[in-house]
């Protein structure tokens, strides 16, 4: 199958450098570390399942990591002067960012795979909590598909995996700095910003994903948001390929 011929040569491409591998053990080190100061104390009481700190967190380490490992997904094809070749291949555009994007998915999964651990130890001396279990996993792979989505369409717009990362971290940083504006309601104008912070915040968003209570509005924002994106990667694929 072409597509996942696609996928298996760009996860084989990521794996067989050192960059995959320094995201999943900053990643692992960050959300451990965050697991492990949530511990509580003797008396202390924690109303959340103790993973769901980390799970809070990783989503904000998502952010700044996340454009690493779709920078090269086709700026590096740019700067390796591939594209044409590429773009020449009888390979249509759907399959090409579908395998892109399969590649970007996998290994994000990796990375939520490796937190799997925290609520396996946890299952030997407490109770999971099975919505809030279902619910925070389900908000980090969301979260997952759309970050994929939009380094994908980042990294097929930008000349190099460099301006790739910068522009995806900036936009991801824009997403999270418009959720601080939600709780804002202070004259018209906030009033403005906080309905666009409570429709396009990534924080808000993801709130309900981490108190177990997942509303079907959010989902359908992060799918939504990762559709957006690949169609917006698709289209310009094509124009790339029709114009040269």
């Amino acid at each position: 199958m072409v597509i996942w011929a696609i996928a298996r040569r760009e996860l084989l491409s990521q794996f067989t450098t050192p960059l995959a591998w320094l995201v999943l053990a900053a990643w692992t080190f960050v959300t451990n570390l965050a697991f492990v100061v949530a511990l509580p104390g003797e008396d202390a009481y924690s109303p959340l399942p103790l993973y769901m700190e980390s799970l809070r967190t990783g989503h904000m380490v998502l952010l700044l990591l996340a454009p690493a490992l779709t920078m090269n997904s086709f700026a590096s094809e740019h700067q390796q002067g591939t594209m044409q070749l590429l773009l020449t291949t009888p390979v249509s555009e759907l399959q090409l960012i579908a395998g892109k994007y399969l590649a970007a998915v996998a290994l994000f999964l990796v990375l939520v795979a490796a937190t799997l651990v925290q609520p396996a130890v946890l299952w030997f001396v407490s109770d999971l909590g099975g919505m809030h279990l279902f619910s925070g996993y389900l908000g980090l792979v969301l979260l997952c598909l759309f970050l994929a989505a939009l380094g994908i369409w980042i990294s097929l717009l930008a000349l190099n995996p460099v301006a790739a990362y910068v522009i995806t971290f900036g936009l991801l940083l824009g997403l999270a700095l418009l959720g601080l504006l939600a709780e804002d309601d202070a004259g018209s104008a906030a009033e403005v910003f906080a309905a666009l912070g409570r429709g396009f915040g990534l924080g808000p968003r993801f709130a309900g994903f981490v108190r177990g209570m997942p509303r079907l509005a959010d989902i359908a924002w992060f799918l939504a948001m990762a559709l957006g994106c690949l169609i917006l990667a698709h289209g310009s694929l094509r124009a790339r390929r029709t114009h040269g």
